[in-house]
């Protein structure tokens, strides 16, 4: 079995686990976990600003640049900052590495649950000269926020 197939299981598992604890939910002291399709489908989480997303051929490490909302909070419109890592596989000369600037909106679906969509311009670096450059992903989340 695949370490992605194993991981996203994991992380469905500690969402169902969390959703059922009421209680932890209400506290909401800044810390999300959840399911995000960014660099492929994997687990993100969230600390105080830092956001991390991980599956079993990338990780992606964004810091929390600037946070905007409305009048009422219910939408947040935000810019982080960080970088990327994208294992190739069997050749190594695919790997990937690079800084990236998502821009994005979050908003609240539920009191605990918030969804987030991001346009992720990015530069990346390799050995193959096809990877690297300037692009333009997007990545689709809902966290969990404790």
């Amino acid at each position: 079995m695949k370490l992605s197939t194993k991981l996203n299981k994991y992380a469905l598992a500690l969402l169902v686990a969390a959703c059922s604890m009421p209680a932890l939910a209400k506290t909401n002291n800044g810390v999300g976990l959840g399911v995000a399709y960014d660099l492929g489908l994997g687990v993100t989480a969230q600390f105080r600003g830092t956001s991390v997303f991980v599956n079993s051929d990338s990780l992606a490490v964004d810091m929390r640049i600037e946070n905007f909302s409305n009048d009422l909070r219910t939408v947040h419109a935000y810019i982080d900052a960080g970088g990327f890592y994208e294992d190739g596989g069997n050749n190594a000369d695919n790997d990937r590495a690079g800084v990236r600037l998502p821009l994005g909106l979050s908003f609240g679906i539920a009191p605990s649950l918030q969804a987030y969509i991001q346009a992720v311009p990015h530069f990346a670096f390799s050995d193959n000269e096809s990877n690297e450059g300037f692009g333009i992903d997007g990545a689709l989340g809902v966290r969990l926020r404790f």
